[in-house]
């Protein structure tokens, strides 16, 4: 069952829905946090300036990377550059570790999208539990849809399409350029928004990243937090997740949305 955080104060239901990609829908990129987590620690564990016992330099670098989550990775690669120089280090700079990190992960994704093409994963396997009927549903409500993403445009609109989803966007798909600073969240909610002739609390923003739910209360819309269990797709929700949605100002939490039928209800009438 959704988990309500606080009381909705808006008796109107969403007009505009602005929805993360990675984690919040898309699964091919589930792993990302290891990845980055892993080669920061190759970088920062030899420095002069790293005292830390290896399991709370896991933590301090999991944990700044996952207050950014949500922002183009190049942020959390200028994040990742200043400790190190800090730390008496000489790294490269943050476009080189964003390239670094892209292409492993790219990687990763693309073996993802070959196995549905092959037949040895089926699609939705690939999506957060519920996530199709979650869409279509907004759909039918006429809610408009827009998807935002961290991840580079390009990567998005190519995966949305390899898991057949990107129709339900009607082209309103956006990320930032490789290795871009020139993307932000609330700007694509701000335009959607006036595009639509909605204000800020017909606005319902959905994802797993503190970005968005910040973004989404800070123009006083509803902010959903999807605390998914991204590998085994449990249907539990991640503690680590619930916490720091909580902390952005997430006013509903849920584990992935097959129980949607529920939370349409609570959205669009039942308060």
């Amino acid at each position: 069952m959704p988990e309500m955080i606080r009381p909705l104060t808006s008796n109107r239901p969403p007009r505009v829905a602005v929805i993360d990609f990675d984690g919040t829908l898309s699964l091919l990129r589930a792993g990302w946090v290891e990845i980055m987590v892993d080669m920061m620690l190759e970088v920062l564990r030899p420095l002069p300036g790293t005292h830390e016992p290896f399991g709370e330099l896991v933590a301090f670098i999991s944990d700044f990377v996952l207050n950014l989550n949500g922002r183009p990775t190049i942020y959390q690669m200028d994040y990742f550059v200043n400790v190190a120089t800090q730390r008496g280090g000489h790294p490269e700079s943050a476009e080189f570790y964003t390239r670094q990190f892209l292409d492993i992960l790219n990687a990763r994704s693309n073996q993802r999208i070959v196995a549905i093409a092959t037949g040895d994963i089926a699609t939705d396997e690939m999506l957060v539990p519920g996530a199709r009927e979650m869409l279509a549903d907004l759909q039918s409500r006429g809610v408009q849809l827009t998807l935002a993403s961290g991840t580079p445009e390009i990567h998005v609109r190519h995966e949305a399409e390899q898991l057949g989803i990107d129709h339900f966007f009607e082209g309103r798909i956006f990320g930032p350029g490789n290795a871009s600073r020139e993307f932000s969240k609330l700007d694509v909610m701000k335009r959607t928004l006036e595009a639509a002739g909605a204000d800020g609390a017909e606005l319902l923003g959905i994802g797993d990243g503190f970005t968005e739910i910040e973004n989404t209360k800070e123009l006083g819309g509803i902010a959903i937090g999807c605390a998914s269990d991204e590998v085994h797709r449990s249907g539990e929700v991640e503690g680590w997740k619930r916490t720091r949605l909580i902390q952005a100002g997430a006013d509903i939490i849920v584990a992935d949305y097959r129980r949607w039928d529920e939370l349409a209800r609570i959205l669009f009438n039942c308060r």
